[in-house]
């Protein structure tokens, strides 16, 4: 049996945004080619103009696939963390808030290091901008660290005005290592040459986010 004609479409749509990912990550708007794009991608220039007109609108297309995975991601977090609404914290009772935030750590950085181009791309929004992209500050990143914010003040007894900057300062960490290559993930855990793997690399410097976010927020790991 063949394949139905829109699923090659949305296959090769994939291909072609997961290439400009790549490219716009590296250079930008201004630097990125479009027609090396298409050749990363296997398929013609005018493939890729046929389904997102020109360089900007695939740009802007990467943008929006972007805003799409950040969404996963906080619904992710906001899984992780059992969040129930704004309104309603979770209480020390519940669960312990050590474990919490380190199950939230923990699946935060994997999500952000199996889409390293997503967050390497938004990382490139705001060498070009100088901000983060306005939806996502606004609609996304405040309200959910606000949230977060919320809950750490009612499991700490620390003000929810405090914790915002500890909050956001475990983004940046977390970002940042997630963006490195293998190589300079495995230098920065081990040293220089080491024998050991980008997975154990990986896994170390994990394990140390836990550790260092716990502190941030004022929290030790096995704390009720």
């Amino acid at each position: 049996m063949s394949r139905p004609i829109h699923a090659d479409a949305q296959a090769t749509q994939r291909r072609i945004l997961e290439s400009a990912r790549r490219t716009f990550a590296d250079h930008g708007l201004a630097g990125g080619s479009a027609r090396q794009i298409a050749r990363d991608a296997e398929v013609s220039l005018a493939m890729v103009h046929h389904y997102f007109g020109s360089k900007e609108g695939l740009y802007k297309a990467c943008i929006g696939a972007m805003l799409d995975d950040v969404s996963a991601l906080g619904a992710e977090l906001t899984a992780a963390l059992g969040v129930r609404g704004t309104s309603a914290p979770l209480h020390p009772q519940d669960a312990a808030p050590s474990a919490v935030i380190e199950r939230a750590v923990r699946v935060g950085w994997r999500f952000a290091r199996a889409n390293r181009n997503t967050v390497r791309l938004l990382q490139r929004s705001i060498v070009d901008h100088g901000e983060v992209d306005v939806e996502i500050r606004e609609r996304r990143m405040l309200p959910f660290n606000e949230s977060l914010a919320a809950h750490l003040a009612a499991w700490t007894g620390r003000p929810a005005t405090s914790l915002r900057l500890a909050v956001q300062s475990s983004v940046f960490l977390v970002v940042r290592y997630a963006i490195a290559s293998d190589r300079e993930l495995s230098d920065l855990a081990f040293g220089t040459g080491a024998p050991r793997g980008a997975e154990d690399a990986a896994a170390a410097v994990e394990d140390n986010l836990v550790e260092s976010i716990l502190a941030m927020v004022g929290l030790r790991r096995g704390e009720h």
